[in-house]
């Protein structure tokens, strides 16, 4: 069984932003790791989630969801800068880890690894029903 200290969501974000990403695309994808990390039970469980495309693109739909409240709330505050405007957009898009797509997950969780002969390269791919 996984083990996993517990931390809020909208404080691992806060962290990350104050500790090296540099860039929105960084705390994304730092994001998505979390995320995954948190629907997953595994070391090969959590591949087969991240290499899901039909997941990673539910993930950034319902992250712009989450954005786009976020923009509505912040017009309502236009004064809000720096930490507190950081602090509300990690709490708006941090809702996201009560969220989760069970068929799709089910459904990469279920990929089989194959290899590449030629190259050794490890490869999911969907399982045949």
């Amino acid at each position: 069984m996984k083990t996993k200290t517990i931390e809020l969501a909208e404080d691992y974000l806060m962290n990350l932003l104050k500790n090296g990403c540099e860039t929105k695309e960084d705390l994304i994808l730092a994001f998505w790791f979390y995320w995954v990390d948190s629907v997953t039970m595994n070391a090969a469980e959590f591949q087969k989630v991240v290499s899901s495309s039909s997941v990673n693109k539910w993930f950034i739909i319902e992250l712009s969801k989450e954005e786009t409240v976020f923009k509505e709330f912040i017009k309502e505050y236009p004064d809000t800068k720096g930490k507190d405007k950081d602090w509300l957009y990690c709490k708006c898009i941090s809702k996201l880890m009560n969220h989760f797509p069970k068929a799709l997950l089910e459904e990469a969780k279920k990929r089989q690894k194959i290899h590449a002969r030629e190259s050794g390269i490890q490869v999911f791919r969907p399982t045949q029903n």
